[in-house]
């Protein structure tokens, strides 16, 4: 039995996947046949890996920290609690004042021009009908003033969720070039040069 990687489950699918492919690689199964074991020499370089894996996972050290730290900082986030973010409860009422209020604003400004100028018809109905008309004008402008206002906060907290949406997208993508490297330098600087130096240790030794 060989001892049990000392990585967190979720690494040990790759090591493995690395390994099989340097295993394979030509320059290792020249070694090997030189050896005069080709067959019997995978599975023992493959056990030998193993068993020395903390020695070849050294050899990626930085790029694997590096990958860890990075994979820690997404878990950490995934973790937080739900929560509305500011910029969305911005955006609530961002929204309430460029479309309730203008709605509102704009319905009684009918209402109250319409019935105005109803009083304006009638005789002894001025100051009334004078207030109202004013009041109708007032609300005209506030559904106006509100409209811009709000129409233009929309606009910039829809820009800017939109900026940081794709500042987030970045992360996994991240994520993904830095487990990459990783792996790419497990296999080309921790691997490839431990089979080769075992495979021509052992060929050397029978030769």
């Amino acid at each position: 039995m060989h001892k049990p990687l000392r990585l967190p489950q979720q690494d040990r699918a790759d090591f493995e996947t690395e390994l099989g492919r340097a295993l394979g690689a030509p320059e290792v199964r020249a070694a090997l046949r030189e050896g005069g074991g080709e067959a019997r020499g995978v599975e023992w370089l493959r056990r030998v890996a193993r068993e020395n894996a903390e020695f070849v996972l050294a050899a990626a050290a930085p790029e694997y920290e590096r990958y860890a730290a990075l994979r820690a900082d997404a878990d950490a986030v995934a973790r937080l609690p739900v929560d509305v973010p500011a910029r969305e409860r911005a955006s609530g009422w961002w929204g309430l004042l460029g479309v309730v209020v203008p709605i509102v604003a704009g319905a009684a400004a009918v209402v109250f021009l319409l019935v105005g100028w109803l009083l304006d018809l009638a005789e002894d109905l001025d100051v009334p009908a004078h207030a109202l008309l004013g009041a109708g004008w007032v609300a005209a402008g506030v559904a106006a003033v509100s409209l811009l206002v709000g129409g233009a906060g929309l606009l910039g907290s829809a820009a800017r969720s939109s900026a940081v949406a794709g500042a987030e997208a970045d992360g996994p993508g991240e994520l993904a070039r830095a487990r990459a490297a990783w792996r790419a330098a497990l296999a080309e600087r921790g691997l490839l040069p431990y089979l080769l130096a075992q495979a021509n240790a052992a060929a050397g030794q029978r030769g």
